[in-house]
């Protein structure tokens, strides 16, 4: 069972910028380290590459059916170098105390308890993460909301999703060279609450002035990102402006 936890020539003419940013989604199923990165490489990209603060997180989500879960981090006995399953090379500051022990043949985990990570035996049948890289893409072309929608579909995955502290700051970095002050985000009002197109709620939320409107006027109901605030207003979906999709970045 898996959980979310929580992404042509014509194009060429108008993507200036991409940025990069990472879902993981957490798997309950009990597998070995090997098992585990297959699964990963064959449903997302890959046994998941984390940070120290990616730990914290995943170690709360609601869905973990254990203490201890597998990452994509593993012991290259050629290279005597600890690896990620992804091919970078892993420098981490966020051990256990005693750990890893160099006597012993491992794969990393993380035990929830501290959400640090330790080494085990790679036969060990623990859950896992698995993650998939997105990147963010910048269309400089002005549309209304609705054909923005339709091309980001067309040509990449939907309209950005700003649903984290991490991809605002990936908004930010491509907007840079935007030629509209405020881009097209996936972010609609049509009855009750605000939502992304993907069907997500907003769980985060950044409002401009820290105020989302619960009822906006009827030319009020698409969501953009506003480049000089670095934050959410609610606009005309007739207005034309330049816009921000997702991609998989594999």
């Amino acid at each position: 069972m898996k959980t979310s936890f929580i992404l042509l020539l014509f194009l060429n003419l108008f993507v200036l910028h991409s940025g990069f940013f990472r879902e993981h989604y957490y798997v309950s199923d009990d597998k070995k380290w090997k098992d585990a990165q297959e699964y990963c490489r064959d449903h997302y990209d890959d046994l998941s590459t984390v940070s120290g603060p990616d730990l914290q997180t995943l170690s709360t989500n609601p869905a973990l059916t254990n203490t201890k879960y597998s990452i994509g981090l593993y012991a290259d006995k050629t290279k005597k170098i600890w690896m990620w399953s992804d091919g970078g090379t892993a420098t981490i500051n966020y051990w256990h105390s005693g750990q890893p022990n160099p006597d012993r043949d491992k794969c990393g985990y993380v035990d929830t308890s501290d959400s640090k990570v330790r080494d085990n035996d790679c036969s060990w049948n623990i859950p896992f993460f698995c993650m998939e890289d997105y990147e963010l893409v910048l269309v400089k072309q002005e549309s209304t909301w609705e054909e923005a929608l339709d091309y980001c579909r067309q040509n990449y995955l939907d309209l950005a999703i700003l649903y984290s502290d991490v991809v605002m700051e990936e908004a930010k970095n491509n907007s840079t060279n935007a030629q509209t002050d405020e881009l097209w985000t996936g972010l609609r009002f049509l009855s009750g609450p605000w939502f992304w197109v993907n069907g997500e709620e907003l769980q985060y939320k950044h409002w401009s002035g820290g105020q989302e409107l619960q009822c906006p006027a009827m030319n009020q109901r698409c969501g953009v990102y506003h480049r000089q605030e670095m934050a959410w207003k609610p606009q005309d979906c007739e207005k034309k402006l330049n816009f921000l999709c997702v991609k998989r970045k594999h």
